[in-house]
């Protein structure tokens, strides 16, 4: 995989965070109370996610590379 494709699929994960902090942001405003994520969080959390994704998809190729 390209750098170019990682740092593309990096940003979708990003986007997806930041509809979960403007979700959370809005049920914040309904709540009271602040629930919602800082954007170092929204970083953070999108790395996990993409990470993982990243983690499975190398076990899946390096067990295929062994067959």
């Amino acid at each position: 995989m390209s750098s170019k494709q990682l740092v593309a699929d990096f940003r979708k994960f990003v986007e997806i965070q930041k509809e979960r902090q403007a979700a959370t942001q809005e049920l914040s405003e309904i709540l009271g109370i602040d629930v919602s994520f800082s954007d170092e969080e929204v970083i953070e959390y999108a790395m996990q996610s993409y990470s993982k994704v990243l983690q499975k998809q190398i076990t899946e190729d390096v067990l295929k590379w062994m067959k």
